[in-house]
């Protein structure tokens, strides 16, 4: 009875099921939030949030609220923890969003959790740990970037590098167009030393241990080598944990400057195209709120999953089982009944007509005979 329940439920479901057991393994808490927020709080983070597009509506107070288009900013403002104390919480959440391409709105199905309090390297290791876990369970076939904003950040100070010039350098850095960083850095006349050791570090990736090596060949100060000696640690007890597979080493990753400040990741499953696993360490964030903790996360938009399960199933139903009015209901439900018990559990879907837009895998007419295929067309 159980495998026969667990078998109706959408795949979706059963991930969400399995990764929250998952999450409360490690010590996180549900955490549950209202749909709505003050608007400033967003307008002050805009650069954290995935989406900017912010959907907004007046209060009864005259107060601006919005729809939340994030989670964790709400988590970061309202923690619990503090220097003695760690919050540890996992979320499933709609997030709201408006969509200025199709100029709609948007519901995103978020999943994710956030680790707040004064962490060490252990508690990095947990939470991206608990990422390619995520990843796992969602898809054998997957993959997973890390990087460390700390690195870029010791790099380009102890080069000197204007501060007007960087964000324009990390952009090509994170789009991997390494041509025009380089011409980039020529034209702002930085030195020749300088700007071979930023070319040099935007095309560190690869296997982990390789490109940590090749890191340390490069690093120049001691805010380089501790954001390496960081990388490493954690590294080595995922791969004691024997979860380092498909985990690369990737210093191109540098995107949302602005919001991470130290260990940064992403994920990505085959037949999604893009990444589907957002996360990092986001210390800045939480002295922004005049909280000097610690604090490192991750999301994944549970919609992009869609794409995934449509290409793998390949159909939304088993069979379709057509009938008319002549039809013996009792027969034809005992019919229907059966075929659902067949092999664990198939979907079945029971109609006069055969529904528009409906991929199955086969299709019965319900005659006083039972149960004829007819086929996909009927």
């Amino acid at each position: 009875m159980e495998q026969d329940v667990t078998r109706a439920l959408r795949r979706e479901e059963t991930i969400t099921l399995a990764l929250r057991a998952l999450y409360e393994q490690y010590g996180f808490r549900k955490y549950r939030m209202g749909k709505f927020e003050e608007y400033e709080l967003y307008m002050e983070n805009k650069n954290f949030l995935k989406n900017p597009n912010i959907i907004t509506f007046h209060d009864l107070d005259g107060r601006l609220m919005a729809l939340k288009p994030d989670v964790t900013l709400s988590i970061a403002k309202n923690t619990r923890a503090n220097t003695h104390s760690t919050e540890k919480v996992y979320y499933l959440e709609n997030v709201y969003w408006l969509e200025k391409q199709s100029g709609g709105y948007k519901e995103v199905n978020q999943l994710g959790l956030e680790s707040i309090g004064r962490l060490d390297a252990f508690s990095y290791y947990e939470v991206l740990a608990l990422a390619k876990e995520t990843l796992s369970t969602i898809s054998e076939s997957h993959r997973m970037q890390v990087s460390h904003i700390g690195f870029w950040v010791a790099l380009l100070d102890g080069l000197s590098i204007e501060e007007g010039l960087r964000k324009e350098l990390l952009s090509c850095v994170h789009g991997k167009r390494l041509h025009e960083l380089k011409a980039l850095l020529d034209g702002a006349g930085v030195p020749p030393f300088a700007a071979e050791l930023i070319v040099k570090a935007a095309s560190l990736c690869g296997s982990f241990p390789e490109t940590l090596a090749a890191a340390r060949g490069i690093a120049i100060s001691n805010g380089m080598t501790d954001a390496l000696s960081e990388l490493e640690t954690v590294y080595g007890l995922l791969k004691q944990k024997g979860c380092a597979e498909q985990m690369t080493l990737d210093f191109s990753l540098v995107n949302d400057c602005d919001y991470y400040d130290g260990l940064i990741f992403q994920g990505y499953v085959e037949g999604v195209p893009r990444a589907l696993l957002f996360g990092g360490y986001y210390g800045k964030l939480l002295r922004k709120f005049g909280k000097p903790l610690d604090a490192i996360g991750f999301a994944v938009y549970l919609n992009e999953l869609d794409v995934l399960f449509r290409a793998q199933h390949g159909t939304d139903v088993d069979a379709v089982i057509l009938y008319d009015d002549q039809a013996d209901l009792n027969a034809l439900m005992i019919k229907a009944e059966s075929l659902r018990a067949r092999d664990g559990g198939l979907r079945v879907r029971v109609e006069k007509q055969m529904p528009e837009d409906i991929r199955c895998e086969k299709v019965y007419r319900f005659t006083g005979n039972g149960l004829e295929e007819v086929g996909t067309d009927a």
